[in-house]
């Protein structure tokens, strides 16, 4: 589970009826049913064939999104209570079991796309997906939350582009993030024209500002202008490495370099953002990062949890100030930035109050 901006909720991705490739037969049986999937999702439509026991069998992209979204808004709507809260648009499937390329070993692909985005927003999956949630009235929806977290998307780095639409369907690099620019942009005037809003939560992982500056490595200045809130993941919390342009070697995270992504963020990104979006009201800010291990003898995705001696042991205390180092970097940057935050604190509300007890402004 995420915290979201103002004190509002969104809730994570659950598991839909979606197509699953085939968990027995050969690899290459199975690689070849995962191209015929990714295929038929370029070609404008699901090949539910790939699972012959699927209930979706022979209905339409939007109409699958369509009972999904509404499954899930059902059951939210009966849980959350008064708690204003976003909800998740998926962009993948998982697979349970990774398939490997055959030309490959190393190569192992997993997160199987829900559609194909270069074919537009109309009539998608998540068109449907979204219309199916919007069929389940709940004043307490504040709007939705753009799951598919990479900064690599809308250029030609996006994984789902490398490993999928790409080498499957021979997508044209320009095309595609063309083509992707437009769908967010589509998706985010739907949603904006039923009264609600959409957020994204991008992950920069161990990249630094080199790469942030690089349009070929970041989407995020491309298609941040069609959010209302685009709340940025430093990693710093659970990265110890980074990478910069043009050094191959992994550099140490340090705290000044989180200063530096956090002023990139505060300074350069709304600007760079606006660049490319003129009429942009996009509001940008951080997202705080902790999980269980700031807690006592527990564990977590800390930077400073190993394994060691045939243990995965955390340094707790070391991990508390890691996770209080962002709301120092935000002081260092300007007293007054970000006063409006996402949260990630794993599922224990615990995390916050142990943070909070440490270093109160965070």
């Amino acid at each position: 589970m995420r915290g979201a901006s103002i004190g509002l909720c969104s809730w994570g991705s659950l598991g839909y009826s979606g197509p699953h490739v085939p968990e027995n037969g050969t690899n290459q049986y199975r690689y070849n049913k995962l191209q015929e999937y990714v295929r038929a999702l370029c070609n404008g439509h699901y090949d539910w064939s790939i699972d012959s026991n699927n209930p979706n069998k022979g209905k339409s992209r939007y109409d699958v999104g369509y009972s999904d979204g509404q499954f899930l808004s059902l059951w939210i709507s009966s849980r959350v209570g008064t708690i204003k809260y976003y909800v998740p648009i998926p962009f993948s499937y998982g697979l349970d079991n990774s398939i490997r390329n055959p030309l490959n070993e190393k190569k192992r692909y997993s997160a199987l796309p829900r559609d194909c985005p270069i074919n537009g927003f109309d009539r998608s999956y998540w068109h449907g997906w979204i219309d199916g949630v919007l069929s389940v009235v709940d004043d307490y929806r504040v709007g939705f939350y753009w799951s598919y977290e990479s900064c690599l998307q809308a250029t030609k780095h996006d994984p789902n582009f490398v490993d999928y639409f790409g080498p499957m369907c021979n997508a044209n690099t320009k095309e595609y993030v063309d083509d992707y620019i437009t769908f967010i942009r589509d998706m985010f005037r739907y949603i904006h024209n039923r009264g609600q809003e959409l957020i994204w939560i991008p992950a920069t992982g161990g990249r630094g500002v080199s790469y942030l500056n690089d349009p070929d490595y970041d989407g995020i200045p491309k298609i941040g202008g069609y959010f209302d809130y685009v709340f940025v993941q430093p990693n710093y919390y659970q990265y110890s490495k980074r990478n910069e342009r043009g050094i191959t070697r992994d550099l140490p995270y340090t705290y000044e370099k989180l200063v530096e992504k956090t002023r990139w963020i505060y300074k350069e990104l709304p600007r760079k953002i606006k660049e490319q979006n003129p009429n942009s009201t996009t509001t940008v800010s951080i997202e705080m990062e902790a999980d269980s291990a700031v807690l006592l003898g527990q564990r977590g995705h800390c930077a400073l949890c190993k394994y060691e001696n045939h243990h995965y042991v955390c340094d707790n205390e070391k991990c508390l100030e890691r996770a209080c180092d962002y709301y120092r970097a935000i002081r260092e940057v300007s007293p007054t930035a970000f006063p409006t935050r996402a949260y990630y604190f794993g599922t224990d509300f615990e995390v916050i109050d142990r943070v909070r007890e440490r270093c109160p402004g965070w």
